[in-house]
């Protein structure tokens, strides 16, 4: 089973960003993206892949740990970019605002995770991908990226809270990936 350790976004938040994909979209017609549907969009705070059935049941009590550990996590979906850099776009993306609360909260997590065998090597970089450029894009195509995502760098939504780790599966289909919520660990309330 595919899994990954993600949190959600508020649904104002998310109507927000399938506006601005929306008007990307637009602006980048005949550019081969495959856009990310806005009832995907999550923040992945760790990827663990492929696991076995058998390992699964000693996921949750780590993750209910790391939960009852922190407090609801202020965040804001801030700026914009490209993976790996904007002349040489693959993935675009909104970021956060830089939280030390939310950076801890990876960290925990792997920490967690780590004597299970999930080494997440990636350094952490919070934000929720709006698409991703195929392989085969030209130089002019990922130009045009670059310049529609240089125009919403300033873009800012309203503060809101993380309230949740959510543990996934991720199922690949030839359409879209499918993502079903496996289990909620709430935030504890201050």
């Amino acid at each position: 089973m595919r899994l990954f350790v993600a949190c959600d976004f508020s649904q104002d938040t998310l109507t927000k960003v399938g506006a601005i994909s929306k008007e990307l979209q637009e602006k980048l017609r005949g550019v081969p993206i495959r856009w990310v549907s806005p009832d995907l969009y999550h923040l992945t705070l760790q990827f663990l892949g492929e696991v076995p059935d058998v390992k699964i049941r000693h996921i949750a009590p780590r993750l209910a740990a790391v939960a009852e550990n922190f407090p609801r996590i202020p965040v804001r979906l801030s700026g914009a970019g490209c993976f790996p850099s904007l002349r040489n776009a693959q993935t675009i993306w909104l970021g956060l605002d830089n939280n030390p609360k939310l950076r801890q909260l990876a960290e925990d997590l792997r920490g967690a995770l780590l004597p299970l065998g999930f080494e997440d090597e990636t350094r952490f970089k919070p934000h929720l991908t709006l698409g991703r450029l195929d392989r085969n894009a030209s130089d002019e195509q990922k130009a045009r990226v670059a310049q529609q995502v240089t125009a919403i760098k300033e873009f800012h939504a309203e503060p809101e809270y993380f309230r949740e780790l959510i543990l996934y599966q991720s199922v690949l289909t030839p359409s879209r990936p499918v993502y079903t919520a496996l289990s909620r660990f709430p935030l504890k309330i201050c």
